[in-house]
């Protein structure tokens, strides 16, 4: 589907290239170094004609790797930011699944952004916003706009990526908030379609081979916020000295002062060990609560088959995004070696975490990423 999407494309560029190369000039850097090889051994006619040879064979050559590098991305082909990217900045907690969550998403889609790490007790950073959550996305466009929810974030900016013809502020429209209560009776607010992608038709067909790999992303995307990231907290907090562990992780990485630090890591580690053991009854949760990560974990390793290497194919979607994101602030704690250890699913994190450090690597490398940064 995304080679049939790019193939008018791949078209244009070979035509172009062939009325080019068929003049005075060539154009690829490959056809000119050709034909200049050849230049002080044949005379005029002879060296129009091989400009002309090495242009269509370099020009072929260009259209089968295009071809093949289409196929091989899979329908994640276009989803290509335009050379005039926003400007974002994110407003997160370092060691928030949530948070992790955006990032890998930027990161993965090769999007500069700058990080403002807000203090979890004060939280000055984000006095400018009524919304006192985080992730905050602050996109830098004609106006400023603001995004709340990690998965409202992550739908409106893949929206953006996929349809150029849209605006962002009329993207972000379409997913309105909502003020609903909780089962505690607690005013909340939702985003309806949050894991929707506002597509067209043709759109649509590029972005997902069938419609059922539509849904299926839908649903574990749903699932890793509903679920996984419950089972999380009752695990990195499972024991005193794991809930020490985990909040001497979270003061070293977070925002912290000096005696704000002190009092999180104890008082702190303290404090999730109790509310995790609520957590634990409120979500029904197995007395050994590692089993519970274990199975979450062995589904999804079965959700995505012996066929495939990620959930979205031969590239991950954005339910692949949302759940390496989700494990990832686990790393280098307790939990997160059991997990490794006793589930399927390393192989696919591996893999998941080699894809993202790839991208990473090419970012810092671009001169737009360093503008940026």
């Amino acid at each position: 589907m995304a080679s049939s999407c790019a193939g008018p494309r791949l078209r244009w560029l070979v035509w172009r290239l062939f009325r080019e190369g068929s003049g005075s000039r060539t154009g690829l850097p490959g056809a000119g170094l050709g034909g200049s090889c050849a230049y002080g051994s044949v005379g005029k006619g002879s060296r129009g004609l091989l400009s002309v040879a090495f242009t269509l064979g370099g020009t072929f050559g260009l259209y089968q790797t295009l071809r093949f590098y289409l196929r091989s991305q899979g329908h994640s082909a276009e989803c290509k930011f335009p050379d005039d990217v926003l400007q974002l900045t994110l407003y997160q907690y370092k060691t928030c699944p949530f948070c992790s969550k955006v990032r890998v998403f930027l990161d993965y889609h090769d999007l500069p952004y700058e990080i403002v790490e807000v203090n979890p007790v004060l939280r000055h950073e984000i006095k400018f916003s009524t919304y006192r959550k985080v992730p905050i996305l602050i996109a830098h466009a004609e106006e400023n706009l603001q995004l709340n929810d990690s998965s409202v974030i992550i739908s409106v900016m893949k929206t953006y990526l996929l349809s150029r013809r849209k605006k962002l502020e009329d993207i972000v429209s379409y997913y309105p908030s909502m003020k609903a209560k909780n089962e505690k009776g607690k005013e909340v607010i939702e985003y309806n379609n949050k894991y929707w992608l506002m597509l067209d038709e043709q759109e649509t067909e590029c972005a997902y081979p069938t419609k059922e790999s539509r849904a299926e992303e839908m649903k574990w995307r749903r699932w890793a916020d509903d679920w996984l990231v419950h089972i999380i907290s009752p695990n990195v907090y499972r024991t005193p000295r794991e809930a020490l562990a985990s909040f001497d992780y979270i003061v070293h990485e977070g925002k912290f002062g000096g005696v704000e630090g002190f009092f999180a890591k104890y008082v702190g580690a303290t404090a999730m060990f109790f509310i995790s053991k609520m957590l634990k009854r409120r979500h029904n949760l197995q007395q050994d609560v590692r089993q519970d990560l274990y199975k979450a974990a062995n589904d999804w390793v079965a959700a995505i088959g012996k066929q495939r290497q990620f959930l979205g194919g031969e590239q991950p979607n954005l339910a692949d995004l949302a759940v390496f994101g989700v494990l990832q602030v686990m790393e280098g704690l307790e939990a997160f070696d059991d997990l490794m250890s006793h589930s399927k699913i390393q192989p696919w994190y591996i893999k998941m975490k080699k894809v993202i450090q790839e991208t990473a690597e090419h970012r810092a490398t671009t001169p737009a990423a360093l503008a940026v940064h």
